[in-house]
């Protein structure tokens, strides 16, 4: 049984059959999925002239790390399925950007189903600088891919939930090098189709420039999948059985930032991880990267085969002299409660025109130049506000053109041309893919392929989407001169040619990338995740909290003896917040160095002293967190020179200062506590302190961080020299008593 048109979804009537997803995104990326209302007030949402609908992300506004994400849209059909034919024709998708994950994709989403009953399909899918998609799927156990009947290059086989998330899939194949990103972009987009029977689910990609024409041509030709050649991807077959793993899925077409699949591989990634530390980082605080990362859809149609005949129109065989077109649609995007169509309009006529098989110079806003140049790929017009710092100019010759520039490249990633100039790269570094119609200079030794072109004063990247025909949402179209015109008070732009090494920033590339190799890493599945997985951010992990337990010890002056220098333990628990992504060392107590006044207590007498305590001590803070402070050791110093009272002494500075780990259980505690007066030795009382003119003994001022004493601090001057001439005395009187003794006795 053939196939008929169930559903064409298209302008205003896909938006209107398809709900807007504004939850935290599921897969922890840096991103805030916008309502309906939000998207049309920040125009992410529009319907263009030609009935596309568009879907992009705030390229304006530069966000915090610590902000939910940069704004975007998950749409979600309202219509579950299971089986048919589906195929989805875009012009433009988000380009090959880092921070990127744009996906068209299918899962149960039905309420109450536990992720993965039902199955997920990844249709399209990658992310960063991804030239190739890769195509996915995630089913419940017992599910694995068959290993032949298929064109792309097969990756893992089993399909069910694994700790990776991965499941199993295909790599586009190398024939096929405009699959994803910029270089389906530079050919004007293309279509997707996925084939979903009781057996199997079979999934292609056709270039602009290749679309079947039983696709290009239907309803009038009915698309015949068994004609279309091996599938890229397939799933199903004698190793899976189809209807039990998938079934009841609806459509999802998304744009994320970072997450369990941008964000993870940031780091591996040698393009993007080179622009900043974290895919969050860039994202964040790089608006102007993301212009291009939109979704500009043709159309979705849904083909299946129990077609009630109610609903469909009989139309008569077109004779082989006519010409088709779709009916027009609203050029603003006005929300009207629009159903889907289960027809779509064909004009009929008998005229004497002829249907035209001649391809446009653009198609869908894609470039003429070709796809392909001596095995590198055309990955589009180019522009670079830091002026290809990546890129070096190889030759410069009146008859350049795209062969001369690609030969001259041979061993080099990408090769990129403007006018007489090429330029070659191992990476792409700030350049980023922007509307290929700014690419408008030809070629000096080809005037059928373009050259790259020249960004005037006045142009801005937004203009690459404008360009684009998105009528925004007020219904006025922004309009920017181009080269050779004269808009107002601006004078028309003369192309010159770039003498220097490397391409300036208003100069637009044309480039080729040797891409068709290149295997993309395995993407994660979007509908759920691993149970073991739960709760932790691939990617954007949540921020990790560290915490430590850690003991500082220092020195200081005795609290109970200004004349002792003594070793004390500050044990406190701290903690830090590790931003996902970041290395960063553990925390560690803040340690400050002061100038403190003793009674001598210097190494060699001083009276003033340099130590290094921690901060919280000297600068007398909450003390919440302290947990133990221990007397460690006693250092009498004697003075020995009454004339070094007023010298300073800084041998305890911030080597002195030793800092160990303990596995002390945080806990908090009132005020550091101290040893009892008999961890000290024995000490002469001294009359007490406010006997004293200073206030203190001896006037030496009171230390505010430690706690009153009942003795006054001893004074080791010339108290202490008396005490030893009097201790010297005694011991001489009493050795005489003793010898006169014995001399009695003898």
């Amino acid at each position: 049984m053939s196939y008929s048109l169930s559903t064409h979804y298209a302008g205003q009537a896909l938006l209107d059959s398809f709900n807007f997803f504004t939850d935290r995104d599921p897969n922890h990326g840096f991103v805030d999925y916008q309502s309906r209302d939000q998207a049309i007030a920040q125009n992410l949402v529009s319907v263009d002239e030609s009935n596309r609908v568009k879907l992009g992300v705030d390229s304006i506004n530069t966000y915090f790390t610590s902000d939910k994400g940069r704004p975007s849209v998950r749409l979600t059909s309202n219509e579950a399925y299971t089986h048919g034919l589906f195929i989805a024709d875009f012009a433009h998708m988000p380009s090959s950007t880092c921070g990127t994950w744009p996906s068209f994709w299918a899962f149960n989403n039905e309420n109450g189903t536990s992720w993965p009953t039902g199955g997920e399909i990844d249709i399209i899918d990658g992310a960063n600088t991804a030239q190739s998609n890769m195509f996915s799927a995630h089913t419940t156990a017992g599910c694995h891919a068959p290993v032949t009947g298929f064109a792309g290059a097969q990756g893992p086989t089993d399909c069910s939930l694994r700790p990776d998330n991965v499941g199993c899939n295909y790599a586009a194949p190398a024939s096929d090098s405009a699959t994803y990103g910029d270089a389906f972009n530079a050919e004007g987009g293309g279509v997707y189709a996925l084939e979903w029977n009781m057996q199997e689910l079979k999934i292609w990609h056709f270039p602009r420039s290749a679309i079947p024409d039983d696709i290009a041509l239907a309803p009038v030709h009915t698309p015949n999948p068994e004609s279309w050649g091996p599938p890229h991807a397939l799933f199903g077959g004698s190793t899976c059985k189809a209807d039990s793993h998938f079934f009841n899925m609806s459509l999802v077409i998304n744009t994320n930032f970072c997450g369990a699949y941008a964000g993870e591989i940031w780091a591996a990634d040698d393009q993007c991880n080179k622009l900043a530390a974290t895919c969050e980082d860039f994202v964040a605080g790089n608006p102007n990267s993301f212009h291009d990362a939109f979704w500009q859809i043709n159309y979705i149609d849904v083909y299946e085969k129990q077609k009630p005949a109610s609903i469909y129109q009989v139309l008569p065989m077109l004779p082989s002299n006519t010409t088709r077109s779709r009916a027009p649609s609203p050029s603003a995007f006005i929300s009207t409660g629009v159903i889907p169509s289960r027809t779509r309009t064909i004009t009929v006529t008998t005229t004497t025109q002829t249907m035209s098989t001649a391809v446009p110079t653009r198609a869908n806003n894609g470039l003429a130049d070709p796809a392909t140049v001596n095995g590198m790929t055309l990955l589009g017009c180019f522009a670079s506000p830091t002026g290809y710092e990546s890129f070096t100019r190889v030759a410069s010759s009146a008859t350049m053109n795209l062969e001369a520039c690609v030969n001259g490249c041979e061993g080099r990633k990408y090769a990129g041309v403007f006018g007489e100039t090429c330029y070659c790269a191992d990476v792409l570094g700030g350049a980023t893919a922007i509307a290929n119609n700014m690419c408008d200079t030809a070629c000096p030794g080809n005037p059928q392929q373009l050259c790259g072109g020249v960004l005037s004063a006045n142009e801005t990247r937004t203009a690459g989407f404008v360009n684009t025909g998105a009528v925004p949402l007020n219904g006025t179209l922004s309009t920017f001169p181009r080269n050779g015109t004269t808009s107002g008070n601006l004078t028309s732009l003369r192309l010159q040619p770039v003498n220097s090494q490397t391409a300036s920033a208003n100069t637009l590339l044309t480039v080729y990338g040797n891409v068709k190799d290149d295997i993309p890493h395995s993407a994660p599945a979007k509908g759920g995740s691993h149970p073991e997985s739960k709760g932790k951010a691939k990617g954007k992990t949540e921020a990790v909290t560290i915490t430590n337990a850690v003991t500082v010890t220092y020195t200081t002056i005795c609290p109970t003896d200004a004349a002792r220098l003594v070793t004390l333990e500050y044990c406190t628990t701290l903690t830090a917040t590790k931003p996902h992504g970041a290395c960063m060392a553990e925390p560690t107590v803040a340690m400050t160095t002061c100038t403190k006044t003793c009674a001598a207590c210097g190494a060699h007498g001083e009276s003033t002293v340099t130590l290094t305590v921690p901060y919280a001590v000297e600068a007398g803070s909450s003390t919440a967190d302290v947990v133990a402070v221990t007397m460690q050791t006693v250092v009498p110093v004697l003075a020995h020179n009454s004339s070094a009272h007023n010298s300073t002494y800084s041998g305890w500075g911030k080597n002195h200062a030793t800092i160990t780990r303990t596995n002390l259980v945080a806990s908090a505690a009132a005020a550091p506590t101290y040893p009892v007066a008999q961890s000290y030795p024995a000490v002469p009382s001294y009359p007490a302190a406010s006997s004293h003119p200073g206030g203190a003994a001896g006037g030496y001022p009171t230390n505010p961080n430690y706690p009153a004493t009942t003795s006054a601090v001893p004074v080791a001057g010339a108290q202490s020299r008396t005490a030893g001439f009097v201790r010297t005395l005694g011991y001489g009187i009493a050795l005489w008593f003793v010898i006169f003794g014995i001399g009695m006795v003898l």
